[in-house]
């Protein structure tokens, strides 16, 4: 896949404009502070965190051309930054 950059970015375009799996809910572990772009969360041990990703993938501050399929949005360097808004590292 590393070879073909083109089609893995194809691949994650393709799962981020309509991901497999929208809606993700976890229990906190432990007492911590979730920090975006605009704001940051506390969240105690115990409580419920949701996540809906189409908000997520589809936010222009982060994403350029949100709400088009772009096929090489995941090459280059700018693309591999994407890759951790994305959950891949």
């Amino acid at each position: 896949m590393e070879e073909m950059p083109l089609v893995k970015s194809v691949i994650y375009e393709v799962m981020r404009i309509d991901p497999a799996v929208p809606y993700q809910y976890a229990k906190a572990k432990k007492d911590l502070v979730i920090e975006s772009h605009e704001s940051s969360f506390e969240v105690k041990q115990g409580e419920i965190l949701f996540g809906y990703q189409p908000i997520v993938t589809k936010d222009p501050k982060v994403f350029e051309r949100a709400e088009e399929f772009v096929a090489d949005k995941f090459v280059g360097a700018e693309g591999e930054k994407l890759f951790k808004v994305c959950g891949v590292v």
